[in-house]
C-alpha cells in the first residue's frame, strides 16, 4: 500500500488552508482510549463476561473519557473533531449505515468459519479458499459499479443492497451438516458481495461528499472508527444468541442449532441497516441536486447570477466590437462613440 501510494498521491500539494496548526492533544488521547476500552468490552464480553471486573471496568473508563471528549471538543478552539462535521446527513446516515454492515459481515465471516470447520470438518486451508468467491467478487462488484453510482441515486442503490445482504443471511441460515459448498456457502458468498458491494462504496462516497477540504481527514477518520465499532457490536449480539442455543458440550452438527440462531441475527442487523438507509440517507445526491438547500444555497445563486451578468456585459462588449461601434484614435486606441441613444463605454467592470 505504502508503494502504491508513492504512485498515486500527487508530490506538489497545493498549500493548506488551515491557519490554526495546534494539536488537539488532550481530545486525541481521550477519544483514543476510549473508543479502545470500548471496542475492548464489545470484543472481550461474550467471553469474558459482561460483568467480569476485568471488561466492566476498562468499559466505564471508557465511557467517563468518551464524554470527556465531547466537553473538550465543545469547549476548544481547535478541536481534533469539529462538531460542525455533523450537520451532514450523508455523514450521519454513512456512520450508521456502515455499522450495520460492518456487523452484518464480521458475522458472517465468524459463523461461516465456524461452521466449515466444526460442522462441514474443512480444513483451515480449504476453510480460507472456500472465501476467495467473497473477496474477488466484491472488488470486481464495486469497480462495476463505480458506473452505476453516477446514473442512479445512491439511496436506491443501497436499499436494493440490503435485500441481497438479507437474502444470504437467510440463505446460509438453512445449511445442514451434509451441505456440499455448492449448494450454500458459494450461492451465499456471491448474495452477499452483491449486497455489501454496493452499500459499501455508497457509504464511502456519501460519507466524505459534503465535507470541506479541511475536514476531510476528520470525516474520514470518523467513517474508519464507525467501521471498526460495527465488527464487535456484530460477533458480541451474535454470540450471545448461539450460546444461548448451544450446550457448552455440543459437537458437531448439534452445534448447527447456535450457528443457524446466529445467521438469523445477522439477517436482524442487516434488516436494522435497511430501516437505516431508509429513514436516514439523503433523497438527493449532491450532483444531481436540481435546487440547492442548505446555508450554501444563497451564496451559490449568487455566484449563478453574476457569471450570468459578466457573461451579458461580455456579449455587449463583443457584439460592439464587431459592429464597429468604437472608433479609432489618434494614437490607435479605442474612443468611445454614439449611435443615436446607444452609448458604449470605453472600459467595462465585469463583476
Amino acid at each position: 500500500m505504502a508503494f502504491l501510494g508513492l504512485l498515486v498521491i500527487p508530490t506538489e500539494l497545493s498549500e493548506s488552508k488551515v491557519a490554526d496548526r495546534r494539536v488537539d492533544y488532550m481530545g486525541i488521547t481521550s477519544f483514543t482510549v476510549g473508543i479502545v476500552t470500548l471496542i475492548y468490552y464489545l470484543s472481550e464480553g461474550p467471553s469474558a463476561g459482561w460483568t467480569e471486573a476485568k471488561t466492566l471496568a476498562p468499559f466505564i473508563v471508557g465511557l467517563l473519557l468518551l464524554v470527556a471528549f465531547v466537553v473538550i471538543e465543545y469547549k476548544i478552539d481547535y478541536p481534533i473533531m469539529p462538531f460542525r462535521i455533523w450537520r451532514s446527513r450523508r455523514l450521519v446516515a454513512s456512520c450508521l449505515t456502515i455499522i450495520c454492515v460492518s456487523a452484518g459481515i464480521n458475522t458472517l465471516i465468524f459463523y461461516s468459519s465456524l461452521t466449515f470447520q466444526n460442522v462441514l470438518g474443512y480444513s483451515p486451508l480449504k476453510t480460507s479458499l472456500a472465501y476467495i468467491v467473497h473477496g474477488v467478487g466484491a472488488i470486481v462488484a464495486i469497480v462495476a459499479l463505480t458506473k452505476l453510482v453516477t446514473m442512479v441515486r445512491t439511496k436506491i442503490i443501497m436499499i436494493v443492497g440490503w435485500f441481497f445482504f438479507i437474502a444470504s443471511a437467510i440463505l446460509w441460515a438453512q445449511i445442514q451438516y451434509d451441505s456440499s459448498y455448492w449448494s450454500i456457502p458459494f450461492p451465499g458468498f456471491i448474495l452477499n458481495f452483491l449486497g455489501m458491494a454496493p452499500i459499501w462504496l455508497c457509504c464511502q462516497i456519501n460519507s466524505v461528499t459534503d465535507a470541506d477540504d479541511e475536514d476531510q481527514g476528520v470525516v474520514g477518520a470518523v467513517y474508519n472508527v464507525s467501521l471498526q465499532i460495527g465488527a464487535p457490536i456484530g460477533i458480541a449480539v451474535s454470540n450471545i444468541i448461539a450460546n444461548g442455543r448451544n450446550a457448552p458440550t455440543a459437537l458437531g452438527a448439534e452445534l448447527l442449532v447456535g450457528y443457524r440462531a446466529a445467521f438469523y441475527s445477522f439477517a436482524i442487523m442487516a434488516g436494522v441497516g435497511l430501516l437505516v438507509t431508509v429513514i436516514f440517507a439523503a433523497n438527493s445526491d449532491p450532483a444531481k441536486m436540481k435546487t440547492p438547500t442548505g446555508g450554501d444555497a444563497d451564496a451559490q445563486v449568487l455566484d449563478e447570477e453574476r457569471g450570468k451578468v459578466a457573461v451579458d456585459q461580455l456579449t455587449i462588449l463583443e457584439t460592439a466590437q464587431n459592429s464597429e461601434i468604437f472608433e479609432v484614435k489618434d494614437g490607435g486606441g479605442k474612443a468611445p462613440s454614439t449611435t443615436g441613444s446607444t452609448v458604449v463605454p470605453e472600459k467595462t467592470e465585469i463583476a
